[in-house]
């Protein structure tokens, strides 16, 4: 991938660029806004990581400018450890992810990954369907981790028909969606600890690869339902894992919370979903994402 660090700090701009070029990504750099802005315009961009400081045009307005262009390129903000304030306000303004400095290989990794991931797949030649008024589906998966973006190209195609999301937020409800349906598989099917994909993602998935030819997990199937309308989106994944303490998660809005590297995940669904609910269970989760009205 083409990626454009936007960071004032060489120190930073150092550690991204050799993590990104040994990850085998091509790097563009700029130390002010408008120069990240002109690189973007110019070049194939195909993922932003940038900090919410900068001269001349801050984190916040460059992504603001990147997202009025309809552009669905992924953009992580990078906050300093006192301002995870204004890493919610990035997410909210449609920013895929955020890291915090001083950046965790780890996370940036996993952030790396969810870039990536956004730029395969989630196309979808869609054609002008002016007249559907409602969509209702039900459909049963394994554990195939491997065909999740297929899945949910399939489960969001129609969803700027409806007017229920502008086409540049598309790619952030594919994101979420992928979140909560791996959730899914991984932890609840595949009773696999987070922490050690954070910690060791090759681990990780090998063991999720074997578990999932293994009793009782290869039984173990997803439904995912969805219903789409003119007023609403709403999307139920659930497995048939032994469910979690959903009533321990964190307050979603307090800043703090974003500091956290378990759970951001869900933190980033209850932010951008209006409403989300789990049954008493555990294992099923509902996210309702209603039109917003012109005013």
């Amino acid at each position: 991938m083409n990626l454009l660090i936007a960071d004032e700090a060489t120190e930073v701009m150092d550690f991204l660029q050799d993590f990104f070029v040994k990850a085998g990504h091509s790097v563009f750099f700029a130390r002010d806004g408008e120069e990240a802005l002109r690189i973007f315009r110019k070049e194939e961009i195909e993922g932003i990581f940038c900090a919410l400081t900068l001269p001349k045009l801050g984190g916040l307005e460059l992504l603001k400018e990147i997202k009025s262009t309809n552009s669905r390129r992924p953009f992580v903000m990078l906050c300093p450890q006192n301002d995870t304030e204004n890493a919610l306000n990035a997410l909210q303004l449609g920013a895929c992810d955020y890291l915090i400095k001083k950046i965790n290989p780890l996370e940036l990794q996993r952030t790396l990954d969810r870039v990536a991931s956004l730029n395969v797949g989630f196309h979808f030649s869609a054609y002008a369907l002016d007249h559907l008024l409602q969509e209702t589906r039900t459909l049963e998966i394994g554990n195939d981790f491997e065909g999740v973006n297929r899945i949910i190209a399939f489960m969001t195609q129609d969803l700027s028909s409806y007017g229920i999301l502008k086409q540049e937020q598309l790619f952030r409800m594919n994101l979420l969606l992928k979140e909560a349906i791996e959730n899914a598989i991984f932890h609840g099917n595949l009773e696999l600890n987070s922490e050690m994909r954070r910690k060791n993602p090759q681990l990780f998935y090998k063991t999720a690869s074997q578990k999932r030819n293994m009793d009782p997990y290869k039984n173990r199937k997803l439904i995912l339902q969805y219903d789409i309308s003119r007023n609403s989106a709403k999307y139920v994944v659930r497995d048939e894992g032994k469910g979690f303490a959903h009533g321990d998660l964190l307050d979603p809005v307090d800043p703090d919370n974003l500091l956290r590297i378990v759970g951001r995940g869900l933190i980033m669904i209850m932010n951008f979903m209006d409403e989300v609910f789990w049954n008493d269970r555990g294992n099923e989760i509902t996210m309702v994402r209603y039109r917003k009205r012109k005013t």
